[in-house]
């Protein structure tokens, strides 16, 4: 289970910086959904039934129609606010880290080119291998954090 958390808070890091453009596309989606004033083909063809109460295709499609969208904002809706969350769990989590942590998690997962081991011992002054065990012990902390 540790295991699990550990590679989801890594993978979690590793997309932080993607949140803020999730959450702009989904509140875009919604926005069209919520302004979709297509009209798709559909027939007019009207039925009657013996107790004179009518059926018609046209209102029978209309409402299909706006349940199908109604459910699709909801759901997006729900994974606006999973983002928002998740964003502010993050922001929450790193606030605890201390400058060198921090420093570790920004070389390591924020910057567009992964940076090697190396490459962030010699940024923060550290050899590799306690940067490794320093990242363990991040991680974990995280991971409490964001997944309790």
């Amino acid at each position: 289970m540790e295991d699990n958390n550990f590679k989801k808070t890594e993978y979690t890091l590793y997309n932080y910086k993607s949140l803020d453009t999730k959450i702009k596309n989904i509140d875009i989606d919604i926005d069209n959904l919520e302004n979709d004033i297509t009209v798709n083909a559909i027939s007019y063809e009207e039925r009657s039934s013996p107790t004179n109460a009518f059926s018609s295709t046209v209102e029978n499609e209309v409402i299909k129609r706006e349940e199908k969208i109604a459910d699709k904002i909801q759901a997006l809706k729900s994974k606006r606010k999973y983002n928002l969350n998740l964003k502010t769990k993050i922001d929450g989590a790193l606030e605890q880290l201390t400058s060198d942590e921090f420093k570790l998690v920004e070389l390591r997962y924020f910057s567009k080119d992964k940076k090697t081991w190396v490459e962030i011992g010699l940024n923060l002054g550290f050899d590799k291998d306690y940067c490794t065990k320093l990242r363990n012990k991040i991680i974990d902390k995280l991971s409490d954090l964001i997944y309790p």
